[in-house]
Formats: structure tokens, C-alpha cells, sequence
């Protein structure tokens, strides 16, 4: 196994034992009958990181490399921020923005979230990575993107009754850097810039092992 290869492989163990940690946290809490949907959503996106993590442990293990071919282990962003996305689209985002004029700014600010992930992805489309990888990165962007809309809007839209958003900002802070530090680790393996990974790895451990506990706290204060 080659140096990177044992670099990654590290880093990969590290994300998984720290997705493993607030994944149980929140299955215990949440994953259960008559529980808030919302809340089960982030619990289970978080085990989509999890389990591909520990998919890509198992690759790398096995001596084949995460950026020589499309293996599955990058769908687990993609299905993370899938479930980000669907938790707060819908019912969450519909009791703070009655799509009127008077919340058309935040709307149009919330639009930052997007551009900016576009503007990561360029990094991805000009290395020089492999079309497929550049394509299998390009979908998880794409639903990076589409969560990213909603976290940067419920931080900055005013709250309502029951402090449903207030309550939810830090994690959606967190979520939106998850996101951040998604597309910095694949930009890292897309340009094979060891520091980088190392530097996105750190971040995403750390940003795991907060989500669901803050989450927890905020969906505690406006159900109780």
C-alpha cells in the first residue's frame, strides 16, 4: 500500500468512527416511532457518510484507490445531502417563508449557498481527475448545492412562532460545513493534494461529531 494510499485509509477510519459516533447518538434518540421526521432525516443522513466511509475503508484496504475508477463510497455525500436537503425543504422551510415579497432578500442571499458550491466544483472540473470521477463528484455537488440553499437561508431568515429556526441555526451552520468540507476533500482528490485531504478530513470529523448533538438540543426546544 502506498503512502497515499495508507494516508487515506487513516483519514477515511477517522471520518467513519466520528459518523459511527453521532450516527449511534442520534439512532438511539431519534430512529424511533412517533419521533419528529425531521430529526430521523439528519440522523440517517449522517449514517449514509457512515456507511460509505466504512465501504471505503474496505476499498482501500483491499489495495484499490479512491480516485483510479468510480466506486460507490462517493454516493454517501450525495445521499448525506439528500437527506439534509428533504429535512428542511418542505414542511420546515413552509412555517418560516410564505413566498411573499416581504422574505424575497433572503431568498435571493440564500442563493450564496449554491454559487459558492458551483464555484468549488469548477476547481473539481478544471483538474486533472478522470471524466467519471469528475462526474461522480459533480453529483454530490449538485445535491451539496441543493441543501446549501436551505442552510444558508434558515440562518439568515428572521424566526417565527416557536423558535423553530432559531433553534436549528447552529446545525444548519454545521451541516453547510459539512458541505464546505465535502467539496474541499474532493477537490484534494481530484488534485491529489495530500495536505488538503488531511485538512478536510480533520474538518468533517469534527463537524460530524458536533451535527447531531446540536441538532438533538435544537429539535428539543421546539417540541418541548
Amino acid at each position: 500500500m502506498g503512502a497515499m494510499m495508507q494516508l487515506l485509509l487513516i483519514d477515511n477510519l477517522a471520518i467513519l468512527l466520528c459518523t459511527a459516533a453521532g450516527f449511534l447518538f442520534g439512532a438511539f434518540r431519534w430512529l424511533r416511532p412517533k419521533k419528529p421526521l425531521y430529526a430521523s432525516m439528519i440522523v440517517l443522513g449522517l449514517g449514509c457518510v457512515m456507511l460509505s466511509r466504512l465501504f471505503q475503508c474496505v476499498w482501500l484496504w483491499t489495495g484499490a484507490g479512491l480516485t483510479e475508477r468510480f466506486q460507490i463510497g462517493v454516493l454517501g455525500t450525495a445521499g448525506a445531502f439528500s437527506f439534509f436537503f428533504s429535512a428542511n425543504f418542505g414542511q420546515i422551510d413552509s412555517l418560516v417563508d410564505d413566498g411573499g415579497k416581504r422574505l424575497r432578500a433572503f431568498r435571493i442571499a440564500a442563493w450564496a449557498g449554491p454559487l459558492g458550491i458551483a464555484a468549488l466544483y469548477a476547481a473539481i472540473l478544471l483538474s486533472p481527475a478522470k471524466a467519471e470521477l469528475k462526474a461522480a463528484f459533480g453529483f454530490s455537488s449538485f445535491l451539496i448545492a441543493q441543501a446549501s440553499y436551505f442552510h444558508v437561508k434558515h440562518l439568515l431568515i428572521p424566526d417565527v412562532d416557536y423558535g423553530v429556526v432559531r433553534c436549528q441555526r447552529g446545525y444548519n451552520a454545521l451541516a453547510l460545513g459539512m458541505g464546505v468540507a465535502s467539496m474541499v476533500e474532493m477537490i484534494a482528490l481530484a488534485r491529489d493534494m495530500k495536505t488538503l485531504v488531511l485538512a478536510a478530513g480533520a474538518a468533517l470529523c469534527v463537524l460530524s461529531l458536533a451535527l447531531v448533538p446540536v441538532m438533538n438540543r435544537g429539535v428539543k426546544k421546539w417540541t418541548t
